[in-house]
């Protein structure tokens, strides 16, 4: 008969250490944290939020909270002009779309270095005619055409205003 011998495979100890436990104190402080944000984002995205808060709140770093505060209809234009000096494209680009824009701040995005910031300023229904005639002849094809498709739509929607 032949003799078969077994070999234990050397047996490996996975040692698991608890995660630290956090003081109810650091928890606490945790969903305050989150709570705040929270509220904090409701406020920027909410219409009826005053004009002085969305300001004190334009002074957040995150991207995307600058994004919904420059899409809040009360966002005033004095803070659409300090978001439209904003690194992120995004924000800029939100800006673009706002009823409260004023002509200075829609002159400064048509030259903006980002072709979406241009897109959709030329999409925006806000922007000043002679921004978007200078739109209409932007380096970028896309942005130009966008521009001659929002100024067709806005002549039209004048002329049947007119005809009524």
């Amino acid at each position: 008969m032949n003799d078969v011998t077994f070999q234990q495979a050397p047996s490996t100890v996975v040692v698991l250490e608890a995660a630290p436990k956090s003081s109810p104190k650091t928890q606490s402080a945790r969903a305050t944290d989150r709570e705040t944000a929270r509220i904090r984002w409701l406020l920027a995205i909410n219409p009826n939020t005053p004009t002085p808060v969305l300001e004190h709140l334009a002074n957040d770093t995150s991207p995307s909270m600058l994004e919904r505060i420059a899409e809040n209809p009360r966002t005033s234009a004095t803070t659409l002009s300090r978001l439209a000096s904003h690194v992120n494209p995004q924000v800029r680009a939100a800006v673009a779309e706002n009823a409260n824009l004023s002509p200075k701040t829609a002159w400064r995005l048509a030259q903006d270095g980002s072709a979406d910031v241009r897109l959709r300023l030329a999409e925006s229904y806000f922007a000043p005619l002679e921004v978007l005639r200078a739109l209409c002849s932007d380096e970028n094809p896309y942005v130009q055409h966008r521009a001659q498709l929002t100024m067709g739509r806005l002549i039209a929607e004048v002329t049947s205003l007119r005809m009524a």
